[in-house]
């Protein structure tokens, strides 16, 4: 009997997500705390896990997830793998084990003639689910970029979040829908659905709130943009992408007309990819002349993506602030709005300030004629960055 196929780009998500209390959000930003956490987790599941990634190479740190997810396999979990066909193409090969094993790997949005216009969409989530109690996401993909780094720069600085609690199920419910929308590499036989408890026990106190991102509503952008435009006291924002749309170029210029604290973590230009690293740049004097405050992070590449608007919310999770996270991606992002939460996430920001330079206006003012002329280069193909 034929496994039924699943419509492309069926089961879109159409209501948002309510805020759910009860849940643990803990954050780790060096790799091998999170990387070894989530090896420990897989290795530990007893039913299922699942995992949705944009970036997976083939290195060391690659390899160790596909040999974790094997074995999970071989011992009888239901393993289910979806990787992007741009940022993993390195990897699908070496997941063949996985699925000839009995794991389920498909691929998202591989080259189709047929839905060439969907090959501009990438997933850039980075998710993690074991048992649909224990969660994974952020700004990580599996690769030593965030280990070892190379041997011209150190390991990008990044962080990735354990969740426990009801909020987990968002995240279940965002994966069955991304997974069924892409088909399977072979036939497989029918198998019984994981039974998952309907509702997660509280396991914390923070309030949180996944948003959806492409094919269905973009929460993210509307979420971030409905938080800048109601600040009154601070937004600080981390971003390796700064590539700001009109629509949030506009919002953060109105806060700082408020009088608004408007802070930016960035990359500097001797570990950003210099194309973006000039797009981004050639904003800087707009923000700098109305106030606001640039810092470039130092040492290795910035990466770590999280908002933290007034006191009252975080925003963190997979997206960019540039046109493929507003505009094409497939993103996934939560929103905490409990106290200890967003506090957390600003002892996070101001960590990552501690270790940056501050940007002053006359550094701007300094530039020499080839610089200027790559800023306006970069300008004229940001919205393809």
């Amino acid at each position: 009997m034929k496994a039924r196929r699943l419509p492309r780009l069926g089961r879109r998500l159409v209501e948002p997500f309510p805020l759910v209390a009860g849940n643990r959000f803990a954050t780790a930003e060096r790799s091998d705390a999170y990387f070894g956490r989530m090896l420990g987790a897989i290795n530990e599941a007893r039913a299922s896990v699942d995992v949705e990634m944009y970036l997976w190479v083939d290195d060391e740190v690659g390899q160790s997830f596909v040999a974790a997810l094997h074995a999970a396999v071989t011992r009888g979990v239901r393993v289910r793998v979806l990787v992007d066909a741009v940022g993993s193409s390195d990897v699908v090969d070496a997941l063949r084990v996985v699925d000839e094993a009995g794991g389920d790997v498909r691929v998202f949005s591989p080259f189709r003639i047929r839905f060439l216009s969907r090959w501009f969409h990438r997933t850039h989530k980075k998710l993690l689910l074991c048992d649909g109690e224990l969660a994974y996401t952020g700004g990580a993909g599996f690769s030593r970029y965030w280990s070892g780094g190379s041997r011209s720069e150190l390991p990008w600085h990044d962080r990735m979040f354990e969740l426990r609690g009801p909020v987990v199920r968002q995240l279940v419910t965002v994966f069955e829908s991304d997974f069924h929308r892409w088909r399977a590499s072979r036939e497989r036989a029918a198998t019984e659905p994981v039974r998952l408890s309907p509702d997660l026990s509280p396991a914390g106190s923070a309030d949180l709130q996944v948003l959806r991102g492409w094919p269905d509503s973009r929460d993210f952008s509307a979420a971030l943009l409905r938080e800048i435009r109601a600040a009154k006291e601070r937004i600080w924002i981390g971003t390796p992408y700064f590539i700001p749309p009109p629509s949030l170029l506009r919002a953060l210029t109105a806060a700082l007309r408020r009088g608004v604290d408007v802070r930016l973590v960035l990359p500097s230009g001797n570990y950003a990819h210099p194309l973006v690293w000039h797009a981004s740049r050639r904003h800087y004097a707009w923000f700098l002349k109305r106030g606001a405050k640039i810092h470039e992070f130092a040492n290795a590449f910035y990466h770590a993506k999280l908002a933290v608007i007034d006191r009252s919310v975080a925003i963190v999770g997979s997206s960019n602030l540039d046109y493929w996270s507003w505009s094409r991606n497939a993103e996934m992002d939560l929103v905490a709005s409990d106290a200890p939460s967003v506090e957390l996430m600003a002892g996070c920001f101001e960590a990552d300030v501690a270790r940056s330079r501050e940007v002053r206006l006359s550094d701007i003012g300094m530039r020499s004629f080839w610089h200027r002329v790559k800023n306006h280069v970069a300008g004229w193909v940001e919205r393809w960055l």
